[in-house]
C-alpha cells in the first residue's frame, strides 16, 4: 500500500515540479511564451494575451495541487489533460512541416525544437502525470510522511533530469568513448 502510494508521489513531485517551473518562468517571461504560443497559430490572435496568461497560473496552480496531496487527484486529471492539448498542439505543427519552433516548456530556456520525439516525450510525461490519480484510487488513505517524502523524491528526479540536459558530458581521460 505504501508502495503504490509512494509511487503516485514521487510522480506528483516530478510533474508537479516540471509544471512549478514552467509555469513560474511563463509568468516572468510572458512576453517570450506570448511570442512562442502566437507562433504555433492554433488560436484566434485576440485570444493569445489571455491564453498565455491562463497557462502560466493553470500550470503553477496544477503544480501546487500535485505537491498537496489532497489535490493531487484533480490535480493528475487535469495535469495530463494539460500535457495532451501540448502534445497535441505539438504534433499539429510538426505535421505541418514546422519544426524550427520551440517547445515553449520554459520561457527563457533554449527549449528544443518541434519533432515526434517531443510529441511522444510529452505523451509520456502525461502518462506519468496519471499516475497519482490511479495510485491514490488504489491505495485509499493518504500518509503524509509518505506523500512529502515522495513529492521531495519525485522533485529531485525532475531537477536531476533538468541538470543532465543543461551540463555537458563528463569526458573520462583513457576513456575509449572521448579518446584520451
Amino acid at each position: 500500500m505504501q508502495a503504490g502510494q509512494l509511487l503516485a508521489a514521487l510522480c506528483a513531485g516530478g510533474i508537479g515540479a516540471l509544471f512549478l517551473v514552467a509555469g513560474v518562468a511563463k509568468l516572468r517571461a510572458h512576453d517570450a511564451f506570448l511570442g512562442t504560443l502566437a507562433s504555433y497559430r492554433l488560436l484566434p490572435e485576440w485570444l493569445y494575451e489571455s491564453a498565455a496568461w491562463a497557462l502560466a497560473i493553470t500550470e503553477t496552480g496544477l503544480a501546487l495541487l500535485l505537491f498537496s496531496g489532497r489535490g493531487a487527484f484533480v490535480g493528475s486529471v487535469a495535469a495530463a489533460a494539460l500535457l495532451v492539448v501540448f502534445a497535441c498542439a505539438m504534433g499539429v505543427n510538426v505535421l505541418r512541416g514546422r519544426t524550427d519552433l520551440s517547445c515553449g516548456c520554459t520561457p527563457g530556456v533554449a527549449g528544443q525544437k518541434l519533432s515526434w520525439a517531443v510529441v511522444l516525450r510529452t505523451l509520456v510525461c502525461a502518462l506519468c502525470a496519471l499516475v497519482p490519480c490511479v495510485g491514490l484510487a488504489l491505495v485509499g488513505g493518504l500518509s503524509p510522511a509518505v506523500w512529502v517524502c515522495g513529492v521531495a523524491g519525485g522533485v529531485c528526479v525532475y531537477l536531476l533530469w533538468q541538470a543532465m540536459q543543461v551540463l555537458p558530458p563528463v569526458r573520462v581521460p583513457g576513456s575509449g568513448e572521448y579518446g584520451a
